[in-house]
């Protein structure tokens, strides 16, 4: 019954009506934290559900999830939050209303500025996704993200073209936005993000490997020298 068109059709509309449940939750409960403290752990809880449906878990108890990560993340993913919101309001107001008189000077700062915002904006894709998926420090999660980006540079791109591309179709059609932009957006990115992990656990694996059969062939070599 679910097999071919209908069955494409029958996901389709599952995903539509997931997205569409997680928007009204990220936005119920971001009002809820009074906006200033319910973002972060919305948007946190927005990202475990994703991530659930990332590594293919057909059966989402959705607002469980959502729920359980915003009531025992609220601390910590406002502090995020904050940092990062904090992070981005310098960057802005030194990229719009600094500056220098010295024409030189000002022109090496605002280009350094605008580097930092590239790495700021890089960062943001893969924060959120490290956040929900692995238990770390709050450095960790801002230096691992870096490196996931340069690491898959590839993906990254993919993700930097499809926030873009979002963007354009939120443009065009605005309301959009109101119903399914922020899960969709994290959707996205979780979904990319996921797929990035893995390939780097995988090549850690397979480095842990080599090294591991080369200690091992090494320890051989040393034991029939000894003896003879």
């Amino acid at each position: 019954m679910f097999d071919g068109f209908f069955g494409g059709f029958y996901r389709f509309g599952e995903v539509i009506f997931l997205l569409l449940y997680v928007n009204v939750l990220w936005v119920l409960f971001t009002l809820l934290g009074g906006i200033v403290l319910g973002f972060g752990p919305s948007t946190v809880a927005m990202f475990s559900v994703f991530r659930k449906w990332s590594m293919g878990e057909s059966d989402i108890p959705v607002f469980t999830t959502f729920w359980k990560t915003y009531r025992e993340e609220f601390l910590r993913a406002n502090a995020l939050g904050w940092v990062l919101a904090i992070i981005g309001l310098m960057l802005y107001v030194n990229l719009n209303y600094i500056e220098l008189e010295n024409t030189w000077f000002s022109a090496i700062i605002r280009y350094s500025i605008l580097i930092a915002a590239l790495i700021y904006s890089i960062m943001l894709i893969f924060i959120f996704p490290l956040y929900v998926h692995y238990e770390s420090t709050f450095i960790t999660y801002f230096k691992n993200s870096i490196f996931v980006a340069i690491y898959n540079p590839i993906r990254t791109i993919y993700a930097i073209a499809a926030i873009f591309t979002l963007y354009y179709v939120f443009v065009m059609l605005p309301s959009f936005i109101f119903f399914i932009g922020p899960s969709l957006v994290s959707m996205v990115i979780m979904w990319i993000a996921y797929r990035s992990f893995m390939r780097i656990e995988y090549k850690q694996e397979q480095i842990q490997e080599s090294m591991e059969s080369e200690g091992k062939t090494t320890g051989g070599d040393e034991h029939v020298t000894s003896t003879n």
